[in-house]
């Protein structure tokens, strides 16, 4: 099922920024639905930008079912700011017809100063009224301070959370 959804994705991105000209200010966007050989419907949309500051950013997402009720959605989208700041957002979202759902999702950014952030979250339901989330993060500031943490929610079992900061010899430091 998954199988075209990077080259459609890549696509519908790629001429949607090959259109915006290196100079313009403005918004692009563009969308194509199509009949997949799964019975279902294949649906990609792109949508790119930039700002009258220089920033530019673009995401799209690509939905995909089978026509018996399963349906997959994959996002990506990017931005790049003004002064070199980068963001960079991926997910996959899946939905079966037997009810369970699974979500995986990464976020990176860097600034320009030095800063980093990778996330990367997980959701996962066999069955409706059950469920598990879980979120990792490492974050780095431009002084070079850390922090680490993971926090886990389960239904019915409530949250798990820990979290350490470090200063940029690697001592601990309280969280602020």
């Amino acid at each position: 099922m998954l199988k075209n959804v990077k080259p459609i994705l890549s696509s519908a991105l790629l001429c949607g920024l090959l259109t915006v000209q290196a100079d313009a200010r403005g918004l692009l966007r563009g969308r194509i639905v199509r009949h997949n050989a799964n019975g279902g419907v294949t649906r990609a949309v792109g949508t790119a930008a930039k700002g009258p500051e220089g920033g530019v950013g673009a995401r799209g997402h690509v939905l995909t079912t089978d026509g018996q009720g399963n349906a997959t959605r994959t996002t990506v989208g990017r931005a790049q700011g003004p002064n070199g700041g980068t963001v960079q957002r991926n997910s996959t979202t899946s939905v079966s017809s037997n009810g369970a759902v699974s979500h995986q999702g990464t976020i990176s950014a860097q600034s320009a100063q030095g800063g980093s952030l990778q996330s990367t979250g997980n959701y996962s339901r066999t069955q409706p009224g059950n469920g598990t989330a879980t979120r990792t993060t490492e974050a780095t500031g431009a002084n070079g301070n850390s922090y680490q943490g993971s926090t886990t929610v389960t239904k019915g079992s409530g949250v798990q959370h820990t979290g350490t900061c470090k200063d940029p010899s690697g001592n601990v430091i309280p969280c602020r």
